[in-house]
């Protein structure tokens, strides 16, 4: 077992080297490779510590809480924006500048994503923030 959770762990490095269009605009993948390790590991969003209500170390809760939808359920383009995220339009969703640092505090403070990490969240979102 050991070894299985190293070579997910090495892929997800590896694959963070990739360009951002090179790698999956998908919610499993967003997740784990990129809000799982840079905002609960920073302390501000994890079972531990969940900064404004914010718990982002479980994917479903943490799509739930970002989207304002279930996992697994359609998110309709009649749905009003919710919560962090606009499905369909990264340029109206909260996160997207909040990861940015327009006009407000950078998340995650510590360490600031890589704009080829924030590029891929934008991409995700654009194409609908579906879960998977």
């Amino acid at each position: 077992m050991p070894r299985l959770c190293l070579s997910i762990t090495s892929a997800l490095l590896l694959a963070g080297c990739l360009p951002s269009e090179e790698r999956p605009a998908r919610w499993s993948y967003i997740h784990a490779a990129i809000l799982q390790p840079s905002c609960t590991t920073a302390g501000c969003h994890s079972g531990l510590t969940s900064i404004a209500g914010l718990n982002l170390s479980n994917a479903d809760h943490a799509y739930n809480k970002l989207t304002g939808h279930v996992c697994g359920e359609p998110i309709r383009p009649q749905d009003p924006p919710r919560n962090y995220i606009t499905p369909g339009s990264a340029e109206y969703s909260t996160l997207v500048h909040q990861l940015r640092g327009e006009n407000r505090d950078v998340m995650p403070p510590d360490m600031p994503l890589p704009a080829a990490e924030i590029e891929l969240v934008e991409r995700w979102i654009d194409l609908g923030a579906a879960c998977d």
